[in-house]
């Protein structure tokens, strides 16, 4: 069984939870907020992480002014994890990892293309993925077991996978959704 650790218990953060304990994953969560990670485990998105858990993925759900730093942590973290994140930015938090010496093979950047009018663990949901889009943004350094359990990961959730670099993907979501707003 597949454990994940999802850092962040917001919409994303406790959706993927949600989804992902459905699909039979072992999930632990944690959030800034003790709050908020027992509202996301009251929800039944997983269960509040613990010292001594070994996850083989983690997911960082935070807001993009804090990804990179959270990322890097998670890194440092857990060693023995591949780490991605669902940000809507992808290569500044690539540039933050290779300027602090992160070990960014264990990196897979990820954006599922998924969302609701309303924020927090409140409104969360099991299905928010289901038949969307999730890009997928390796780097040239990642390696290719943490590219495919980031996608599986992604697939299992009802989602369906777009590989894209990080550059492209930034440029992509700027003309679409950034710009736009």
């Amino acid at each position: 069984m597949t454990e994940v650790l999802i850092v962040g218990t917001g919409l994303i953060g406790t959706s993927l939870g949600l989804a992902l304990t459905r699909a039979g994953y072992a999930v632990t969560l944690t959030d800034v907020s003790p709050t908020n990670a027992a509202l996301a485990r009251d929800l039944g998105a997983g269960r509040l992480a613990a010292p001594g858990d070994r996850p083989d993925l983690v997911v960082v759900a935070t807001p993009p002014d804090v990804t990179g730093d959270c990322v890097a942590q998670a890194l440092a973290d857990h060693p023995d994890a591949a780490v991605t994140d669902v940000a809507s930015v992808k290569g500044i938090v690539q540039a933050a990892l290779v300027a602090r010496g992160a070990p960014v093979q264990r990196y897979c950047g990820s954006h599922p293309m998924a969302g609701r009018e309303r924020s927090g663990a409140v409104s969360g949901r099991f299905d928010l993925f289901d038949g969307r889009a999730w890009v997928v943004t390796p780097s040239g350094d990642t390696r290719g077991d943490v590219r495919d359990l980031v996608a599986r990961m992604a697939r299992d959730v009802g989602a369906a996978v777009v590989v894209l670099d990080p550059e492209r993907h930034d440029a992509a979501v700027a003309a679409v959704s950034h710009v736009p707003q």
